[in-house]
């Protein structure tokens, strides 16, 4: 009984890093874009790298978070992504090194991918199966609390505090967590190690050998990439710069957002259930959606109109971001048990390196043309921002194609 509190409690404190791990990656440079750019007096394509830093090492950690966890334990995976990520949370505010930023925003990357996943598992020991379900909702819901929390919270405190104490106050309570961790999982005693989880390529070669997982997964990762590009690098600044709203109203569209990409989730759900478990049809009205509100931006953008009904189609996009409760099922269903988990981390994965490659490129955009200095800071052209959402027009045509490869199974 012992033993199960302990587990209990390591879960509520492995809660607190994923909320953590949530802010960390929302809310740089996405919800203070101008702070970072004038404090660190740096170019857009390494603000915006400082996301795709975090998304690259989060992407490619992802493959590995899974085997390690089967055969080391879910909570000696996720101890050892406390530290990392710790480290990070407390190099990131202190240090104005663009090369140690990008260090420290990889470091957070590579912690966060491990705390998800062995919170799945972990849950899995300690909740029967009529929980489960509920178990990992409380648990998407605490990640999207980080993220709400990312936003307009965060940039409210910063009209008052500064940025760097506000991430070194909450990189000192990530440490006490990790510690706390660290501490509790000692009543855990010794955690076998499963020799028979071993890494091997043979199941990532089997899972890429099918079209339709390609398909899937390019579907999967532009839907994604593309919602929260404009969640964690681009949204706010568009906003501000193009649409004259401020950081504050911004912040709330995108705090907004978030929930709306979670009630999306459980909605898409419900839908499908209802409808048979058809989820296909969902997947292609929710891309064509998106399509037509890139194409609608870029062409306000390109004929002047600055309107706040720009705010709203964002929240429109957010639609998009609550697509895992569909994608999962049809992993599941189009593949065997046996490399169910690789197709699903292989699918994580492209999620997030959509998100740190079109990040980039949107940096590399928003130096092309001449820009604006006004109230100090830096305000990029409307050839910038009409170019940006052009390529996320045609990335949404591409994501098109792929999604009407797919039928239902």
């Amino acid at each position: 009984m012992r033993k199960y509190y302990t587990h209990l409690i390591l879960i509520l404190l492995a809660l607190v890093l994923y909320f953590m791990a949530n802010f960390q990656r929302v809310a740089i440079p996405g919800a203070i874009f101008d702070t970072l750019q004038t404090d660190l007096n740096i170019n857009a394509s390494s603000v915006t790298t400082l996301s795709a830093a975090f998304m690259y090492s989060y992407a490619i950690s992802l493959l590995f978070c899974g085997i390690l966890a089967d055969r080391y334990g879910a909570v000696k995976v996720i101890l050892c992504g406390a530290l990392l990520f710790s480290i990070g949370a407390l190099i990131f505010p202190n240090t104005e090194n663009i090369y140690l930023l990008y260090l420290s925003r990889s470091m957070l990357g590579a912690g966060s991918a491990s705390f998800y996943l062995c919170l799945v598992q972990e849950a899995k020991k300690c909740f029967p199966d009529k929980y489960f379900g509920i178990s990992v909702s409380l648990m998407l819901i605490t990640g999207y609390l980080g993220g709400v929390f990312a936003n307009a919270p965060f940039v409210f405190l910063t009209k008052n505090i500064d940025w760097q104490t506000i991430m070194n106050f909450l990189g000192i309570i990530t440490l006490i967590i990790t510690l706390l961790f660290c501490i509790e999982r000692g009543f855990l005693r010794h955690i076998p190690i499963n020799e028979h989880a071993k890494f091997s390529i043979l199941p990532f070669k089997e899972v890429l050998a099918s079209k339709f997982n390609h398909n899937l997964f390019l579907f999967g990762g532009l839907n994604y990439g593309l919602y929260y590009v404009i969640q964690t690098v681009i949204g706010v600044k568009f906003l501000k710069d193009y649409v004259n709203m401020s950081a504050s109203s911004a912040s709330v569209i995108l705090s907004i957002m978030i929930v709306i990409a979670g009630i999306s989730g459980l909605s898409l759900a419900s839908l499908s259930a209802f409808f048979n478990n058809k989820r296909v049809i969902f997947m292609k009205s929710i891309c064509i959606m998106s399509s037509t509100i890139f194409a609608i931006i870029s062409f306000c953008i390109y004929c002047g109109i600055k309107t706040k009904f720009i705010a709203l189609m964002f929240l429109m996009i957010a639609l998009g971001g609550g697509m895992s409760p569909l994608l999962v099922p049809v992993i599941h269903a189009t593949n065997k048990y046996e490399i169910r988990g690789t197709a699903l981390s292989i699918m994580n994965c492209c999620f997030f390196l959509a998100v740190g490659i079109l990040g980039s490129f949107v940096g590399f955009i928003l130096d092309i043309f001449d820009t604006s200095l006004i109230n100090g800071q830096i305000v990029y052209s409307y050839k910038s921002y009409f170019l940006v959402f052009l390529t996320f027009f045609i990335v949404s045509l591409i994501e098109m194609y792929n999604v009407f490869k797919l039928k239902d199974v």
